[in-house]
């Protein structure tokens, strides 16, 4: 039979002494701990607590993690970081594809503007049967109407020879016309 005896390292509780054949020497403190006391706050470790204790906290502007140190304060260590000048906030989102369950992100390359329903969508959904094209004919075509009004008017105000005057008169005329 061995003797184990010599092997092993005691423990450096004050309370325990146990003699370890596999003994965990701390990180932080640096001292040798039997199984049961290697934790920090089984053997009531100081530095480890410390070194360990790493809070943060999430700027609101920019989103970056601003360490604490161990007993700051939060708001003292957040007007730090913003007046720094490190701090700002992050780019806008880029655009997604409006069509359901695409995610396809807008840019200058990949967009498309529908003609009939003049909604930005990506290449793969640039048809009509791709996307929900709604055509906006009644606000267009009423635009539209109005507008080829107002110039059938002035082309004929200025087949029949009237004077400017005439011509804006009869043009108020047929606008307050239309607005009713």
């Amino acid at each position: 039979m061995a003797h184990l005896s010599d092997c092993g390292i005691h423990c450096a509780d004050p309370y325990c002494k146990q003699k370890d054949l596999l003994p965990v020497s701390c990180d932080a403190c640096g001292q040798i701990y039997c199984s049961e006391h290697f934790k920090y706050d089984a053997h009531n470790c100081a530095k480890g607590r410390k070194e360990q204790d790493r809070r943060v906290i999430v700027c609101p502007i920019c989103t970056e993690a601003v360490p604490l140190a161990h007993g700051e304060d939060a708001n003292v260590v957040w007007e730090t970081h913003a007046a720094s000048g490190k701090c700002h906030p992050p780019p806008p989102p880029k655009p997604r594809c409006p069509v359901n369950g695409c995610k396809e992100k807008l840019t200058a390359i990949n967009s498309f503007c529908c003609g009939t329903c003049c909604q930005k969508v990506c290449m793969k959904h640039r048809f009509e049967d791709s996307h929900e094209c709604r055509p906006q004919r009644a606000r267009v075509s009423a635009w539209h109407q109005h507008g080829s009004k107002q110039s059938n008017l002035l082309a004929q105000a200025n087949k029949a020879g009237s004077s400017f005057a005439d011509q804006m008169r009869g043009l108020a005329t047929e606008a307050r016309r239309l607005v009713k």
